[in-house]
């Protein structure tokens, strides 16, 4: 099995970690930085879209994070990514949870363009958007708790807050959150996450 990832991609690392956390080994698929965007990208013999994470498992393909994880759990050890399935509170967590990553991604490559190119409205857009969505966070009483599962959804909010301090994004937001930080901080030493870690280059 591959799984094709740029080191930095936090939509690869959620599929790194699920595949980690339900015993999946995979080899090999790691990219080079720029290579998604050119005519070179391997990915393309597999997929239209070319984008990451990508598994690839003998005649299988699979796109998309959340369908890649889907898979890790069907062929896995049994762990549960999913066991929340069609409970819609759980599935709302999930959801609120990649769209803040997908917001906060857009937001961080507006500020890789040139600062004459960027768009104040969009980062504003963005910024009020990260924003809401910490604070509705923050108020989770299982999240306050600690009490969380480890699953698809938190895997995700856990990937998405770590991407806020490297990117630029909000660098204060630990100081404004302090349970979100400190569920984050816990999360962030399980051996999934720890394996599976940011290596650095851009996306």
């Amino acid at each position: 099995m591959i799984i094709f990832h740029t080191g930095n991609s936090p939509y690869a690392r959620i599929a790194r970690v699920c595949a980690h956390q339900c015993g999946v080994t995979h080899a090999g698929g790691y990219l080079g930085p720029g290579l998604l965007r050119t005519e070179d990208n391997p990915l393309l013999q597999y997929s239209p879209t070319g984008r990451i994470p990508t598994l690839v498992d003998g005649d299988v393909v699979v796109t998309e994070t959340r369908a890649v994880c889907r898979y890790l759990e069907s062929v896995g050890n049994g762990f549960e990514l999913f066991a929340y399935a069609g409970d819609w509170t759980a599935e709302m967590f999930e959801n609120t949870a990649m769209s803040f990553l997908d917001g906060c991604m857009l937001w961080a490559r507006e500020y890789r363009r040139d600062a004459a190119q960027q768009s104040d409205w969009l980062v504003g857009v963005e910024r009020a958007r990260a924003t809401r969505t910490l604070a509705w966070f923050e108020a989770q009483p299982a999240l306050r708790a600690g009490d969380t599962p480890w699953d698809f959804a938190h895997v995700t909010l856990a990937v998405a807050v770590g991407e806020l301090e490297p990117r630029g994004l909000l660098p204060d937001w630990r100081n404004t959150h302090p349970a979100l930080a400190a569920w984050e901080t816990v999360q962030a030493t399980r051996p999934a996450m720890q394996a599976e870690g940011r290596k650095g280059d851009p996306t």
